[in-house]
């Protein structure tokens, strides 16, 4: 096994623990999100960025810690984290074919 699997397996791991110990231990959790980043950044791996708010750290679940908008006239989905404030925004839909 590579470094780097073990490594990502490490912050899958740790990401659905956060998801798990959340309602009882919301500290716990978000320590678990910084390790899970932490790990991450140091083998250069990118973990996602619908799993948890990149700026306090809380990791998403719908409903409790993010607010899921649709504008559908742009088709777009917008989260907003619960906790900060903190808003982002994503495409859906056909993506469009760069030509060369």
């Amino acid at each position: 096994m590579d470094l780097n699997e073990i490594a990502l397996g490490r912050c899958g791991k740790l990401l659905r623990l956060a998801r798990e110990v959340f309602d009882s231990e919301p500290a716990l959790s978000k320590r678990y999100v910084a390790l899970a980043r932490k790990i991450a950044e140091r083998h250069r791996l990118h973990l996602g960025s619908r799993e948890f708010c990149r700026k306090c750290g809380v990791v998403w679940i719908p409903g409790k810690t993010l607010r899921v908008r649709q504008l559908s006239a742009k088709k777009i989905v917008a989260y907003t984290c619960v906790d900060c404030g903190y808003a982002r925004r994503f495409s859906y839909g056909k993506r469009k074919r760069k030509t060369l």
